[in-house]
């Protein structure tokens, strides 16, 4: 955009000390008129999660393959489960519950990079624990896992 173009738009604005209520009222809904998560995007990582879940038969291997390592998987999953529990207490029992919106002020500063690192943890020992089965592929398949678990999460009306 050139400077005079710029210029323009600025200079053409209406500032908004000088709108009408009803202006105003306008103009948020137009702003905040579409807040809904479900797109084009969230629905392909869904339906690719899906498809990836179906394909590699997921569900069977992590309950029947015996080349799983199965300690260093329980203990990802452990680790994943130490995340979500977070997440949890941050989105029901800090906004839910007690209405708290500012998690910073309310909770222990080192609580985000704990649940950050139990996450990055528990995705390594996942993707050590299931390398036999499909080696390289191992990574791929779970990151297309989690990305249609989080899609699908994002949702959920909270």
């Amino acid at each position: 955009m050139s400077s005079s173009v710029r210029r323009r738009v600025v200079e053409e604005e209406p500032l908004i000390s000088q709108m009408t209520d009803e202006e105003r009222e306008t103009a948020d809904k137009l702003l905040h008129r579409n807040r809904s998560n479900l797109n084009a995007s969230t629905v392909a990582w869904m339906v690719i999660g899906l498809a990836v879940f179906n394909m590699t038969d997921f569900a069977s291997v992590i309950m029947n393959d015996h080349r799983i390592d199965e300690d260093l998987l329980r203990y990802g999953c452990g680790c994943l489960l130490v995340n979500v529990l977070v997440g949890v207490y941050l989105v029901f029992g800090l906004s839910y519950l007690q209405g708290k919106r500012d998690w910073e002020n309310h909770v222990h500063p080192s609580l985000i990079p704990v649940a950050s690192l139990f996450a990055v943890c528990g995705l390594v020992l996942c993707t050590v624990a299931l390398w036999p089965v499909w080696s390289w592929w191992t990574v791929p398949i779970l990151f297309a896992l989690f990305m249609g678990v989080i899609m699908t999460i994002s949702l959920l009306p909270f």
